[in-house]
């Protein structure tokens, strides 16, 4: 059975005017082997009625997701729950054995897991997880089987072409409509949905959240959703718990949260919302933009540090009779030095393929790649050994882009000794200046530490050590913040920003988020299917955006404060 649609049930029909779920006391405690005991969850408390759809807002570590997992009874060692109960329909979950809970599946609750693609088999077709879960619970005849599952696609809002489809072949959003249609498959009466957006861009995240909370009305289920984005949950739900370390700090109505929230912690996550489109744009940490800078190339004799001209990439067709894939389509732009240029766009635009041809990793099927005297479209081996000492990645997942297994002075050592040759005599004093340079001080204590030993803004800050440890020019920052909660997230542009006027590095900025980019950028090109829509200085873009596409990126923007930012103003006069 697919995890995606993993459910409890319990027993049918709540009494009228009695909480649906009840939890009690609840405490989680992680008992690894070899490591402290760990309280994640401390003595929680809430109900849900039916029919209600409720919030649950923290950062990464807070608890919010091990509360999930222990209400579906999906919790596994070295988590345990050590007090408190958890009664779906008067009944606690905690006292049902495993073999109740699998028996009792059908119509009691689900959950929607995090990663659409970590929740669904890689090599099955999404038609065999569906009737996967025919099979093993016997529900739906076999004669039904198809029709069962082209109605729940339907009702996700997905092409009935999904179903002999594999995971793989699947967008992001289309996974996580997956999960949600396999989850609903058992007729739930609760549906808890963790972290279903993340790392999704703006309009995916829209579209998904969208159906969630039609799907929530139209079937009336009690839904969770669980989330580090509290500008999503405010939009979306009607009460809204926060978390933070363990505890349920605050909890009441969305609006009364959002316009008179009594708990510090609540207003330091609200804080970190803006408009990108407002004239004066500030968040903590962050020196306030009203304005990106002028070009720099135009002010420096020695032109750019990078030169895209009309490129374009194309793929072979993914499967025979389908068309070939146009991931690029002509597009041109320069970065100076020092100069920051933000690619906006969703998924699929082609801001990512671009990063990769500009760094050598693919070539583009035309055009010219130029960065200082080197074609980069048509390096070999030799020359993409110095381009690579020039211009480094700052990756997505701070999670995934460090070995677990090396220390933090082995990372940043490596680069050192194959780039650095100034530095080859004093690789430990070279790595205890970057780490510096970063902020993770005292350097000595950092240089010692696994990743593991790091939390999420500690590695990305890691990351971008082990970029500059070469010494490049040119750093290409892709989607640098989404996999971080928010209250990092200023941290490392704050980082990037200070590094470009610091050291002259340049910087491509890769993301779908267009307050980042309004704080970090000087220039910015909006990518829709391949193709530059917009582009120009940052600021006017995004408080003036001409293009449809552009306004619907801006529109769908989760910002809980919106109806209390400045009303628009009309564009300036253009020359």
């Amino acid at each position: 059975m697919s995890q995606a649609a993993a459910v409890v049930g319990v027993r049918p029909g709540a009494e009228e005017g009695r909480p649906l779920l009840d939890v009690r006391d609840l405490t989680i405690v992680y008992e690894p082997r070899q490591a402290p005991v760990v309280t994640a969850v401390r003595d929680v408390s809430f109900s849900l009625m039916p029919g209600e759809f409720v919030g649950l807002v923290g950062e990464s570590g807070s608890g919010k997701s091990t509360v999930g997992y222990a209400i579906t009874r999906l919790a596994r060692p070295p988590a345990r729950i050590a007090g408190g109960s958890i009664l779906f329909d008067g009944r606690d979950v905690v006292e049902l054995s495993h073999e109740q809970v699998r028996r009792q599946r059908h119509g009691g609750m689900a959950m929607v897991l995090q990663a659409g693609m970590n929740a669904l088999n890689p090599v099955r077709r999404v038609r065999d997880h569906f009737i996967d879960i025919y099979r093993a619970h016997g529900h739906v005849p076999k004669e039904q089987w198809r029709s069962r599952s082209e109605s729940l696609c339907q009702k996700v809002r997905l092409p009935l072409g999904v179903l002999d489809r594999y995971p793989g072949e699947l967008s992001g959003g289309m996974r996580q409509r997956v999960s949600i249609a396999l989850a609903l498959s058992l007729e739930p009466r609760m549906m808890i949905f963790d972290e279903p957006t993340t790392a999704l861009d703006v309009l995916v995240q829209h579209a998904v959240m969208e159906t969630i909370t039609d799907l929530q009305q139209q079937e009336g289920f009690t839904a969770l959703l669980i989330s580090h984005d509290l500008g999503v949950v405010l939009e979306a739900t009607q009460r809204v718990m926060v978390m933070h370390e363990g505890r349920i700090v605050e909890d009441g109505p969305s609006r009364e949260i959002l316009e008179r929230p009594q708990d510090e912690y609540t207003r330091m996550l609200l804080s970190h919302y803006a408009d990108p489109r407002a004239e004066v744009v500030h968040l903590p940490g962050l020196e306030s933009r009203a304005g990106g800078r002028r070009r720099v190339e135009e002010d420096r004799p020695d032109g750019p540090v990078l030169s895209v001209e009309d490129v374009s990439k194309t793929y072979p067709p993914p499967r025979r009779g389908e068309a070939q894939v146009q991931a690029v389509d002509h597009v041109s732009f320069r970065i100076g030095p020092g100069e920051s240029v933000a690619l906006v766009g969703q998924s699929g635009s082609g801001k990512s393929t671009l990063a990769r041809m500009v760094t050598a990793v693919e070539r583009p099927t035309s055009g010219t790649i130029t960065f200082g005297d080197l074609r980069v479209d048509r390096l070999h081996s030799r020359g993409q050994r110095e381009l690579h000492r020039q211009v480094q990645m700052v990756f997505q997942d701070p999670y995934a882009a460090l070995n677990p297994l090396h220390t933090v002075e082995y990372v940043l050592t490596r680069p050192i000794v194959n780039f650095d040759r100034e530095a080859r005599g004093r690789v430990r004093e070279r790595v205890h200046e970057l780490l510096e340079l970063v902020g993770l001080t005292p350097a000595e204590e950092y240089a010692a530490r696994l990743p593991h030993e790091l939390s999420g803004g500690q590695r990305q800050r890691v990351v971008v050590a082990r970029a500059l440890a070469c010494r490049p020019t040119l750093l290409v920052a892709d989607e640098p913040i989404s996999m971080l909660d928010v209250s990092l997230r200023a941290g490392i542009l704050a980082l990037l920003e200070d590094l470009r006027h610091r050291l002259g590095v340049s910087l491509l900025y890769i993301t779908h988020d267009l307050l980042s980019a309004r704080m970090v950028t000087d220039w910015i090109l909006v990518l829709h299917e391949g193709r530059v829509v917009e582009a120009g200085p940052t600021e006017r873009v995004l408080r003036f955006p001409e293009d449809e596409y552009t306004i619907r990126l801006l529109d769908s923007i989760p910002n809980p404060r919106a109806d209390h930012d400045e009303p628009a103003v009309d564009p300036p006069a253009r020359a």
